[in-house]
């Protein structure tokens, strides 16, 4: 199971109705980065090819995992659970893209390829899976409490008023 996922040619996946699998590192799909998970974490993936009920080649994306990013409140690592599914439909170019009328079917088109980039869609998969604020359940932020009694509060719109005061 290679970190390195190559393009796929969804045509021929779909015509052939076959299937790519494998396990992919947090770390080697870059924009995970940005979320801050570890990048040893690892997510399974499955990618099968199939011709949808309207003769379109299509596909099925499964991707899941157990991720660790950092909780927005502590900053101690918080475990994510990632699960998603979702079918896609190709079409050839651009226009043909543009033309397609917004739905509410689960199925999401995507401009196809015989060079397809699987891991972009893999990667943004698990983007959406993951919360925007990441955080224990019940977490409370020691830097977040409100103050003790009797200590001062900072108000940082004062801060600037003093500032401003100080530049006349």
């Amino acid at each position: 199971m290679a970190d390195r996922i190559g393009p796929c040619d969804v045509w021929e996946l779909a015509r052939r109705r076959g299937s790519l699998s494998g396990e992919v590192a947090a770390g080697q799909l870059p924009r995970l980065a940005v979320a801050q998970l570890d990048p040893a974490d690892r997510l399974r993936y499955r990618f099968a090819g199939d011709i949808d009920e309207r003769g379109r080649a299509a596909a099925l994306l499964e991707v899941e995992g157990q991720v660790h990013a950092a909780c927005d409140r502590c900053g101690r690592p918080v475990s994510l659970a990632i699960d998603e599914r979702a079918r896609f439909y190709f079409v050839a170019d651009e226009a043909e893209l543009d033309r397609l009328p917004i739905d509410d079917s689960p199925d999401e088109p995507l401009l196809g390829s015989s060079q397809f980039d699987l891991a972009a869609l893999i990667e943004d998969q698990a983007i959406l899976a993951l919360p925007i604020s990441p955080r224990h359940e019940g977490c409370k932020s020691p830097l977040r409490q409100p103050p003790a009694i009797g200590e001062p509060t900072r108000r940082a719109f004062a801060a600037l008023a003093g500032l401003k005061k100080r530049s006349h």
